[in-house]
């Protein structure tokens, strides 16, 4: 199963049991909330679980490149030297499933993407899937 199955699955999996959730225990009945506010929080939901396939995809594909290259935190940190102080870069021996959500931006993971991508064809490293 590639990383990118796994994450979609995941994602659609927490989305079900928010509906099942919501559905069962009426937290979102229309008669309650209103029709609108019921569309709301279901759209809502789903760009949330869409978030975190995104953001867990850009944080694994940063740490399986980190790792084909031996890089450690301090090497990838170096990469990315005009960011935020609050703004963490993965750490490629200590991978989190709340990390990516929590402290490492896509701002830092795109950047690290593009540089990681580009040196990986260079050396001809299998993509990330």
């Amino acid at each position: 199963m590639t990383h990118r199955i796994k994450w979609a699955t995941l994602s659609v999996v927490i989305y079900v049991i928010f509906v099942v959730c919501a559905i069962a225990f009426k937290l979102l009945d229309p008669a309650k909330i209103g029709l609108s506010w019921t569309v709301f929080w279901y759209i809502a939901a789903a760009g949330l679980m869409y978030y975190f396939y995104f953001k867990n995809m850009a944080y694994r594909e940063v740490i399986y490149y980190a790792r084909q290259f031996h890089l450690t935190r301090l090497d990838l940190e170096a990469m990315v030297p005009n960011r935020k102080k609050t703004a963490e870069v993965p750490d490629p021996d200590h991978p989190s499933i709340f990390t990516p959500l929590i402290s490492v931006p896509l701002s830092v993971t795109n950047r690290l993407t593009d540089i990681l991508e580009k040196r990986a064809k260079d050396e001809y490293v299998a993509p990330f899937k």
